[in-house]
């Protein structure tokens, strides 16, 4: 057993609870601080470095935390981790951790909520710092402010996202809204959940939107999705799963790998496109490799110049991308 000067116990080099350790830039610090957050059991007054005395909410630990020094906010599953406002990340090499025993797709016991807001929020999260993760955490936003359009707004330097469901529960009849804000550089997103097959949007949102500069300079730059699930339930044909609005949206690459595109049976209208290109893509290639379509119409309309398709059945740039249905 060793213990370290936040009080952590390891065994074997192993931490416990699967918190990874990490290492800073700060000599002879050892590894990277640990904050622990509990909506029932915290306070801000704790020192929130054990988990018998953690904070109360996150936006407390991040405050705590140092950039650069990889530090770990672990969240608890005991219960919403309910934030009165959005949390704006500039620090750099910071990680969030949800506790779970196993890594989920969707229904993490980590769940990062934030109901009505009166400021200028976009989103429950603003990332635009560099080397982040996010990691076993559902994003549920319940927001009707009229900025707050997104449950994610990603906008930093190599980000992970990863064993995250990212849901917008608001706004349902907005065309503006999306799960997820996608104007990040580098960015990866693996194993997971985007949007909800329960609750039926009535107007053109989307689960991924790649709308250029929404956060002031930043852009879908080399952005890979792989292993996911992106989920829509609408009674509007011109809802989808990915949006680009203008020619420049995406630079150099956006890849969607080895993931599915799905429109839930039960909605009440027939979905278009799966993904929805404005204007044809100048500095970019939307690029889809063994994904297939579910329920919608199309991959993307025959004239989307920008998108590309790979997968064990291309038949025609209408079709590409549909499952066939099994029959006797």
């Amino acid at each position: 057993m060793t213990t370290f000067s936040d009080q952590l116990y390891h065994l074997g080099g192993a931490p416990v609870s699967n918190i990874p350790v990490t290492y800073g830039n700060a000599a002879g610090k050892g590894p990277g601080a640990v904050y622990f957050v509990n909506v029932n059991t915290g306070s801000d007054g704790n020192t929130g470095k054990r988990m018998d005395k953690p904070f109360k909410t996150i936006a407390k630990a991040y405050t705590a935390a140092t950039t650069n020094n990889h530090d770990i906010i672990v969240l608890s599953a005991n219960g919403a981790l309910a934030e009165s406002d959005e949390l704006t990340v500039t620090k750099n090499r910071l990680h969030f951790w949800g506790l779970d025993a196993v890594g989920r797709y969707y229904g993490q016991r980590s769940r990062w909520t934030m109901g009505v807001t009166t400021g200028t929020a976009i989103g429950i999260v603003q990332n635009t710092g560099v080397g982040n993760s996010f990691s076993n955490i559902k994003f549920d936003s319940s927001d009707t402010l009229s900025t707050s359009l997104y449950s994610f707004a990603e906008g930093g330097e190599y980000t992970v996202i990863e064993n995250c469901e990212i849901y917008k529960s608001s706004l349902l009849s907005t065309s503006t809204v999306a799960e997820l804000l996608m104007n990040g550089d580098s960015a990866f997103v693996r194993n997971c959940t985007i949007g909800s097959l329960a609750n039926q949007v009535t107007a053109a949102r989307t689960n991924v939107l790649l709308t250029r500069e929404t956060i002031a300079g930043k852009v879908a730059r080399d952005v890979t999705f792989e292993n996911c699930l992106f989920w829509l339930k609408s009674s509007s044909a011109t809802a989808s799963h990915i949006h680009a609005t203008t020619a420049t949206d995406v630079e150099r690459m956006f890849l969607v790998k080895n993931s599915v595109f799905i429109v839930a049976k039960l909605s009440s209208g027939t979905v278009g496109d799966a993904i929805i290109v404005d204007s044809a893509q100048t500095e970019g290639q939307i690029i889809v490799m063994n994904t297939p379509n579910v329920n919608s119409t199309a991959l993307g309309t025959t004239g989307s110049v920008g998108i590309l398709y790979y997968g064990p059945e291309i038949a025609t740039a209408a079709t590409a991308g549909n499952p066939i249905a099994v029959t006797d």
